[in-house]
């Protein structure tokens, strides 16, 4: 077939889904042509600029579901794209990401969030950009799913991380809202094993300060925290804002009233 047919990009689009290929690396089409890296790249480039592939990042690409071809893979599944770009990397799709991922947050993050062993060297998806967090394996490993290419937190994992850095989900408001639409879904002993192996005592607290506080069930009165409390901790620790509310039991220093957060997440 000659390089410059427009049904080329098409029939390798054909032949990658057929052997259960959503995503591939540069090289894996080089060696499926057998052609040289010139001849390779300029097809993927014609198979871009006609919608049939998106590029993530540098040598990773994955291709275009139909009907939504032109729309950035990132816009229709985070998973996709993810995983494409962390390909043979230990990942997870985490933090707001995560929650959104999960039905848990309304609006999705602008920056698609990952935990991954080390980080990559681009710092877009698709146009959208990445922030990449370091955890070493035992940890990344804890409460991770697999979902179609990639991996994600699952809702518990994804709720504890987001009580243990709540300004890195969009602050006090989207952790009260992850955790009361989760609550019916959660187990606090998993919750709290989690907590235990991760080290995420502060999260517990947080989270236990929410549920009693806001009368979540089932998780009212159901946590115990990990560690004696020596000292007061902030729902959400950076905020300028003064403090509203200080939970005596959990001292947990809240930025906003009862009432505020109750209205943020419909109670």
């Amino acid at each position: 077939m000659n390089d410059n047919s427009p049904t080329q990009g098409l029939s390798l689009a054909n032949e990658l889904l057929a052997q259960g290929h959503s995503t591939f690396t540069f090289a894996e089409v080089e060696r499926c042509l057998g052609k040289s890296k010139t001849a390779t790249a300029n097809l993927l480039k014609r198979m871009e600029k006609a919608g049939l592939i998106d590029r993530v990042r540098r040598g990773h690409y994955a291709l275009r579901q139909l009907g939504v071809l032109g729309t950035p893979a990132v816009a229709e599944d985070v998973a996709l794209s993810v995983g494409a770009a962390f390909k043979g990397l230990p990942h997870r799709i985490a933090w707001r990401s995560a929650l959104y991922e999960h039905d848990l947050v309304v609006h999705p993050a602008r920056t698609i969030q990952v935990a991954a062993i080390r980080r990559v060297r681009t710092k877009t998806l698709s146009g959208q950009r990445l922030k990449v967090v370091i955890e070493p394996l035992d940890k990344l490993e804890i409460g991770r799913v697999p979902t179609r290419n990639s991996y994600l937190s699952d809702v518990h994992r994804a709720v504890l991380d987001a009580a243990d850095r709540p300004r890195l989900v969009g602050g006090a408001e989207v952790l009260a809202e992850a955790v009361a639409t989760a609550a019916p879904h959660l187990k606090p002993h998993i919750l709290t094993d989690y907590a235990r192996r991760l080290g995420y005592a502060a999260a517990l607290r947080r989270l236990g300060s929410l549920a009693d506080t806001l009368k979540l069930h089932p998780l009212a009165g159901a946590f115990e925290p990990i560690k004696r409390i020596t000292a007061d901790l902030d729902l959400e620790p950076g905020s300028k804002e003064p403090v509203a509310l200080r939970d005596k039991r959990w001292r947990v220093r809240w930025p906003r009233k009862v009432d505020e957060l109750l209205a943020v997440v419909g109670q």
